[in-house]
């Protein structure tokens, strides 16, 4: 900044130029630590002077030392409290303490006994009554016992009858059978008693027992012993069929057989499994070798169906349920908590004042 000074006293008159222009500046040193603002001075009074003549303008001097920093300004004002952070568990209650009894206060001292009045008529005033102690602090309830009572046993249970069951119904009639097949064919052949298995021979039959009537199978070859071949109609023997075996002269010597199982069809003869049904002359002592015989055979007719059941009768009535057993007694209570201790006694009207309020009557 350059300062223009004008001297009016001086002819002719002169400017003076004060400069304050810097000089060139030093190397800053580190910077120390801000120190408090210092307070501001009092601005001094400008000074009254004469200007003088302005010199010529001297080398600028080195510029001066830095001055001294200024104490630190006041600490700014505290920031906004933080969030208050989330309260911790409550602790545990503790036991309640057991309430010590109040100490009972000494008792008064009597006062001096006062002059016998005048007997009064009237009746003096009752005295008031001391106020009342507080009242000590209730104890704890005690705890309630958590352990159930023992449960009572069971009754046994009442004996209770049972009910007949109801008879069954009748059974239904069985439906009538079927009347027998009307099919009944004969053929001719010869006895052969010379064997017990496998195939007879052309023209013959044979039993799987040398006693005839014992036997359980009987064996007859396809071809007959008029030289016709029978073995479609021996295919047709079935469970059941009947099959009579009679000398061919004479009708009272027979054997009569009934089919036990499914034949089984062999090459050239058929295997046929018989019971014997009866048997009547020579068919019970047994048929010559080689002798004449016819072999019936009888289909037997389809079997009606059977009758429906009879209804089942009704179920008889139950027997009364027996009483209950009684029930068992009732598991024992829980022990009750302590008692609070009793609160202090209040202070009363002691007997030199209940004295001196009849003294003063």
């Amino acid at each position: 900044m350059t300062t223009f000074v004008v001297i009016e006293s001086i002819t002719p008159n002169q400017s003076l130029i004060f400069s304050a222009q810097q000089g060139p500046q030093g190397i800053g040193g580190a910077t120390g630590p801000t120190g408090p603002t210092g307070p501001t001075g009092p601005t001094g009074s400008t000074g009254v002077g004469a200007s003088g003549v302005t010199g010529a303008t001297g080398v600028t001097g080195p510029s001066g030392a830095t001055g001294v920093t200024g104490p630190s300004g006041a600490t700014g004002a505290t920031g906004p409290t933080g969030v208050t952070g989330p309260s911790g568990p409550t602790g545990v209650t503790g036991p309640t303490g057991v309430g010590a009894t109040g100490v009972t206060g000494p008792t008064g001292v009597t006062g001096a006994t006062g002059v016998t009045g005048a007997a009064s008529t009237v009746p003096g005033p009752t005295g008031a009554t001391g106020p009342t102690g507080p009242t000590g602090p209730t104890g704890s309830t005690g705890a309630a016992s958590t352990v159930p009572g023992p449960t009572g046993a069971t009754g046994p249970t009442g004996a209770g009858v049972t009910g007949a069951t109801g008879p069954t119904g009748a059974t239904g009639a069985t439906g009538a059978t079927g009347a027998d097949g009307r099919s009944a064919n004969y053929y001719d052949y010869k006895a052969d008693t010379s064997a017990t298995t496998g195939d007879p021979g052309t023209g013959d039959l044979l039993w799987n027992n040398a006693t005839q009537i014992s036997a359980t199978q009987i064996n007859i070859n396809h071809i007959n012993s008029d030289g016709v071949d029978v073995d479609i109609f021996l295919g047709l023997i079935k469970t059941n069929d009947v099959i009579i075996v009679q000398d061919a002269s004479n009708s009272n010597n027979f054997q009569k057989w009934t089919v036990s199982a499914t034949p089984t069809m062999q090459t050239n003869y058929v295997e046929v499994p018989v019971t014997l049904t009866t048997s009547s002359g020579t068919g019970t002592t047994n048929f010559a070798n080689n002798h004449a015989l016819i072999v019936a055979i009888i289909s037997t007719g389809i079997v009606g169906p059977t009758g429906p059941v009879g209804a089942t009768g009704p179920t008889g009535a139950t027997g009364p349920i027996g009483a209950t057993g009684a029930t068992g007694p009732a598991g024992a209570t829980g022990p009750s908590g302590a008692s609070g201790a009793t609160g202090a006694t209040g202070p009363g009207t002691d007997a030199l004042s209940v004295v001196l309020m009849l003294g003063g009557m």
